[in-house]
């Protein structure tokens, strides 16, 4: 089953906008002996003898990634920034407190207070959303929002959401308002790193974000970011209230990248899925697909299907895979007086961008994307675009390590 998985990764072109590729160097951090320490607890770990390496691992993390977000304060061992949003939220409120978020119907997380999800159990979960026309949140209707129901906290973070989030209005009403505002930058955290975005911690009381987005490094890992006042009940939140040992070998890739993402590379690297994302979203559009919020200003590209044949999610993922080309599908409002229904098609550069893609050669990608959505469930497989998808991936191996891109 790992020679499979590591055979499709070589053959197919990689546009799932949660995905990227892992610079070896993590990779090795992650089977290094660290695998067998127990890292219970934080620096000192005075319960487990021999933890003084240990200990430097972790704070060499901690030091990097403050560093590198200009964070007053951060914890690097949650598991998931799943887990981490739910730190936060432990830590910081009360339950059936009041919190205002970004609606996952519209593109935001379903951890930010989804009724599926324990932060909609626990909190009483307020959303806004898109304007209607443009498709792009609507930040009047946040300040009108935050001042009719005086949430504890406002959440900005989003899954399917392409545009920029303006952190500094948000800043605004939530000082109006007295609530804390909350930022997870999962998808974004890449750009923010190489300060190609605006860095939510100049506005925000607490920001989380995964390592495997945009962040280009090992699925298994949340960061937390926060005002230095917050630490010690965010700490004591995540451990031992929510996790156990995350494992000393994560938090050592971890450390190893930080170091690699505060490196002039990577803001290359960030730059290049930007404008694989442009050309991508440009394309698309020129071939008669309809995109959420009509472009983009990140990593991701999110078609909108309720004017195609489509309706299933599953059967485009599978026509998708059959021509080698993976991605995924997801829900979204309805922006198009046309549309039957809420399925879109999420797609994201990073991962072709560590492997080096051209501009061409996405706008080839793009064009049998667009052919495949107007063909329609059912129909043959187009030998010749699978043949091409095929070319393109050997023609852009996945590297072995981001220095020989």
């Amino acid at each position: 089953m790992l020679e499979a998985q590591r055979v499709q990764n070589e053959r197919t072109i990689n546009l799932v906008a949660s995905e990227s590729y892992c610079p070896r160097a993590t990779l090795e951090a992650e089977a290094s002996p660290l695998i067998d320490k127990n890292a219970s607890g934080y620096p000192p770990r005075r319960a487990f003898g021999g933890s003084e390496i240990m200990d430097a691992v972790e704070l060499t993390a901690i030091s990097r990634a403050r560093r590198l977000f200009k964070a007053p304060y951060a914890n690097v061992q949650a598991l998931s920034s799943t887990i981490a949003n739910v730190a936060i939220l432990r830590a910081l409120l009360s339950s059936g407190d009041k919190i205002l978020a970004f609606d996952p119907n519209s593109g935001g997380h379903g951890s930010h207070g989804s009724i599926r999800h324990m932060s909609g159990q626990d909190y009483e979960a307020h959303f806004f959303g898109v304007h209607p026309r443009t498709g792009l949140i609507d930040y009047d209707a946040v300040r009108r929002l935050a001042h009719s129901i005086r949430p504890r906290m406002i959440i900005a973070g989003s899954s399917a959401y392409p545009r920029s989030i303006d952190y500094r209005q948000l800043a605004t009403v939530a000082n109006e308002v007295e609530a804390l505002l909350f930022a997870d930058i999962a998808h974004v955290a890449g750009f923010v790193a190489s300060g190609l975005m605006d860095n939510p911690m100049q506005y925000c009381d607490v920001v989380t974000t995964s390592t495997h987005k945009t962040l280009c490094g090992p699925r298994t890992g949340g960061l937390i970011l926060a005002r230095l006042e917050f630490g010690s009940a965010i700490d004591s939140a995540l451990y031992p209230g929510l996790q156990a040992a995350p494992g000393g070998h994560i938090i050592a890739a971890r450390a190893v990248l930080f170091e690699m993402v505060s490196h002039a590379p990577f803001k290359e690297l960030m730059l290049h899925v930007l404008q694989l994302a442009k050309h991508l979203a440009s394309a698309l559009e020129s071939h008669g697909v309809h995109l959420y919020t009509g472009g983009t200003d990140t990593h991701m590209v999110v078609a909108q299907l309720g004017d195609t044949p489509w309706t299933s999610g599953a059967d485009i993922n599978t026509a998708l895979l059959a021509h080698g080309i993976v991605a995924n599908t997801m829900s979204l409002p309805n922006t198009s007086k046309t549309k039957r229904s809420q399925l879109a098609l999420r797609l994201g550069t990073t991962a072709m961008a560590i492997r080096g893609m051209s501009t061409s050669a996405i706008e080839s990608v793009a064009q049998v994307i667009a052919d495949l959505l107007s063909r329609g469930p059912g129909a043959a497989i187009d030998q010749n675009a699978a043949r091409d998808i095929r070319s393109l991936a050997d023609k852009y191996p996945i590297p072995k390590q981001w220095e020989k891109r």
